[in-house]
């Protein structure tokens, strides 16, 4: 039997919504008959829910039987080794398209090195790498929610974020302190309303606190399907802040608050008039809250893995053949 290894050679503590995609992806794999492994010699992320159904190793084979599932961070040992002939098949699972853009590295660079196929999680991004880098073989994946982690517990009226995306940088204030200051600056009522930052936690506390949070601020940034902001769709948050990009698959007037990251007093503006709606038990809010659900209710785990059957099929099928040809 053919086997398909995810090369995910990252340290384990690095909290990522892609590390988690990749570890669905793999379970969902198994549970459909193949035989799949996670490249990660330092072992399984403790952040994660890890079942016993994925196997994760230290050492993987390269011969014609294998397909090796390479990530889109193409530097240090991972180029060096996609740019290494070998009898397996190599495939890219790209779920971010501006890292890979940062490289510099072009299409004939990619048929140089082998890929045949590339897996995106989105439609932003398949008609990104298909317009910049004019890749075809692009296949949607889409990501998905997993409605018995991420729901709506008893709510308190307080705003939730996850701040890494814009972090203090080269004098630049860190974007979520930014806003929380601004909006207490500006509604100094608001100070009685906490904040929450999901990070450093595992995923079942980040679903608890978001199931709890009245509010998501989404500071999404140059992502490909921005998986956090559906998660607060789901648990019932009102949403306001940035797609991101690849928000665009699913961000509309109905389902939330969109903004560009200058409008940062324009979210300031936001936030305080949901706080406050909130209290007032304005029925607007509820409105945009059961568009967000229903939004979040059309990236089910069925789509994904039935995504998955019909594109590892195609992709066992040719594994073997000439890459793309320049």
């Amino acid at each position: 039997m053919k086997k398909i290894v995810f090369l995910n050679p990252f340290v384990p503590g690095s909290v990522s919504g892609g590390v988690k995609v990749v570890y669905q992806h793999a379970s969902m794999l198994g549970a459909l008959g193949y035989d799949v492994s996670v490249y990660q010699p330092a072992g399984a992320p403790p952040w994660l829910d890890v079942g016993d159904d994925v196997r994760v190793c230290d050492q993987f084979p390269v011969d014609e039987e294998t397909v090796l599932v390479f990530p889109e961070v193409m530097r240090d040992w991972l180029l060096d080794f996609a740019r290494t002939p070998l009898g397996a098949t190599k495939i890219m699972f790209c779920q971010n398209q501006y890292y890979l853009y940062s490289y510099g590295i072009e299409r004939s660079d990619l048929v140089r090195m082998g890929f045949t196929h590339f897996i995106v999680p989105g439609q932003e991004i398949a008609r990104s790498l298909t317009t910049v880098l004019g890749l075809d073989q692009v296949h949607v994946v889409p990501i998905s929610i997993d409605s018995q982690m991420f729901y709506p517990r008893a709510k308190e009226n307080r705003i939730a974020t996850n701040p890494k995306k814009w972090p203090f940088q080269n004098g630049n204030p860190a974007l979520a302190h930014l806003i929380m200051n601004m909006l207490h600056l500006k509604y100094p009522e608001t100070r009685r309303f906490p904040w929450i930052y999901l990070e450093n936690m595992p995923q079942h506390e980040v679903a608890e606190h978001m199931g709890r949070s009245t509010i998501f601020l989404a500071l999404s940034r140059q992502e490909a399907a921005p998986l956090t902001p559906l998660e607060a769709m789901a648990s019932r948050c009102a949403l306001v802040g940035f797609h991101g990009t690849g928000g665009k698959d699913y961000a509309t007037h109905r389902n939330g608050h969109w903004f560009s990251p200058e409008q940062c007093e324009e979210i300031v503006d936001r936030l305080a008039s949901l706080l406050f709606g909130f209290e007032h038990g304005d029925p607007s809010i509820d409105m945009m809250l059961d568009e967000a659900e229903k939004t979040a209710r059309r990236y089910t785990i069925d789509e994904t893995r039935n995504a998955l059957a019909q594109v590892y099929g195609l992709i066992m099928s040719q594994s073997g053949r000439a890459s793309l040809s320049l």
